[in-house]
């Protein structure tokens, strides 16, 4: 008899316990669901205006598709997170935070959980000096202007309950592209993709070829928006530059959208150290970005996007004055004087190329500011890492970044939150070549090995959060 009645009651409690823990299990698994909208805005170009990229500038008509400021905000009900990017070649810290400030009075978006840049694009109009009060400031502020009517517009939609509401994820890959900076058979490193031609020995570093594809989808299975990132220079043919362009990653993104709708958003890898030679027509290099991300898309799973996180702070960086000026001055000298006179594909004189990297160096040497600092960022999207890096970082460094990462889902966003110009690894240096020269490079070496240690150890605090 007692022991009957000792055994209702714990029974009674087992299922009890059951059931609280079951509760608490459901309670616990409840995620914040994400929602996101995206948004693109075309920025008023003039003829009249000089393209960049360029050693020296060139002179384009008309435009095989828009130059535009492109972005996404992502909400989880707590905090929210923009990323995107502008048609341009690069954009420094002023502009960008000022958009950033503006944005975060305006709509709410943390200063720190904003990451925006270029594209890269070397088929845009040059940026002026956005410190300097005597420049024309016009395309500067037409560049604001677009960043924060897209953020507007896609917060917007957010706050009317529209957009995502659902995200998938694939990694894809592109065969764009591969490592530039070719050994050639006289010992220098290639600069020119046209000249590889004349013979070369080996490439000096590896390719990345992933292609990570994030999409978001709403309740309906429209498409909101398609992010992706890739590693090589944002460059068409360049012989000559026939008209203004995003280049073929821009064009890629755009005419993707005819097809599937939405907003499409190409973010910069580590393309530091990448290009495409110049035997590959543009129309092949739009075909094969476009084949890539749309079989990314297709194959895409659906993924919990609900944890959103950002860390950005700013970084010492010391500007590179420690150069022998005539040994620099000879590299470049010599160098143009030997195989600009082979490059048949586009007009190439020497002595202009020479005098501009001459002006480069004059001015690092003669700026009041040695040490600088700028932005390091990282942004988490669900299991996601975006680690954003203010330059062209080579392939090797972001590779590292990568390798070291405690998220199996890690992608560098090159020229984010500013420029600071080419960030080479140690060993490229010793084969000196274009992205080791003081001019296109000014930073100190080591900088990029200072950011890839940064990145691993905010990506480690963020895992272990």
């Amino acid at each position: 008899m007692n022991t009957k009645i000792w055994r209702i009651p714990q029974l009674l409690l087992v299922i009890i316990a059951l059931v609280l823990a079951g509760s608490c299990s459901q309670v616990k698994t409840e995620k914040a669901k994400i929602r996101a909208a995206a948004a693109a805005v075309n920025i008023a170009i003039s003829d009249s205006m000089p393209i960049g990229g360029w050693i020296v500038p060139r002179i384009a008509k008309g435009e095989d598709a828009k130059i535009r400021a492109q972005v996404i905000v992502l909400t989880n009900g707590k905090t929210k997170v923009c990323l995107g990017s502008c048609d341009v070649t690069y954009l420094h810290r002023p502009i960008l935070d000022e958009v950033s400030r503006t944005a975060e009075k305006q709509y709410g978006i943390p200063f720190n959980n904003i990451m925006i840049g270029a594209t890269h694009s070397h088929g845009s109009p040059i940026q002026t000096d956005y410190t300097d009060s005597t420049a024309d400031q016009t395309f500067n502020k037409a560049i604001i202007s677009a960043f924060l009517e897209a953020i507007g517009t896609a917060n917007a939609k957010l706050e009317a309950g529209k957009g995502a509401t659902a995200g998938s994820f694939a990694l894809g890959y592109a065969t764009i592209g591969q490592n530039s900076r070719l050994m050639m058979e006289n010992g220098t490193i290639l600069w020119v993709p046209t000249i590889y031609k004349h013979g070369y020995n080996r490439p000096t570093g590896p390719f990345d070829a992933q292609l990570p594809v994030l999409v978001f989808k709403d309740d309906q299975g429209n498409l909101e928006s398609i992010v992706f990132n890739y590693g090589t220079h944002n460059i068409n043919q360049p012989s000559p530059v026939p008209v203004r362009s995003p280049s073929f990653l821009g064009r890629a993104a755009q005419e993707l959208e005819q097809k599937l709708g939405g907003t499409i958003i190409f973010l910069p890898g580590a393309f530091g150290s990448t290009h495409v030679f110049d035997d590959m027509p543009t129309e092949e290099r739009v075909f094969r970005a476009k084949d890539g991300i749309e079989r990314a898309y297709l194959k895409a799973d659906k993924r919990e996007f609900s944890r959103l996180e950002a860390v950005k702070m700013e970084f010492s960086w010391r500007v590179r004055t420690d150069f022998d000026e005539a040994k620099e001055h000879q590299a470049v000298t010599d160098y143009c004087n030997y195989w600009f006179p082979l490059i048949t594909d586009w007009k190439a004189e020497p002595k202009p190329v020479i005098a501009a990297f001459k002006a480069r160096r004059d001015r690092m040497l003669a700026s009041p500011e040695k040490i600088r600092k700028s932005w390091f960022q990282v942004i988490l999207v669900g299991d996601v890492a975006f680690v954003g890096i203010p330059g062209e970082l080579f392939a090797s460094l972001g590779m590292e970044i990568k390798r070291r990462s405690p998220f199996r889902y890690t992608y560098v966003v090159g020229i984010a939150n500013d420029y600071i110009g080419y960030l080479p690894d140690k060993e490229a240096y010793s084969f000196g070549g274009y992205q080791t020269w003081a001019g296109p490079n000014y930073s100190m070496p080591g900088t990029g090995e200072m950011l890839v240690d940064q990145a691993v150890y905010e990506l480690n605090k963020l895992y272990q959060k």
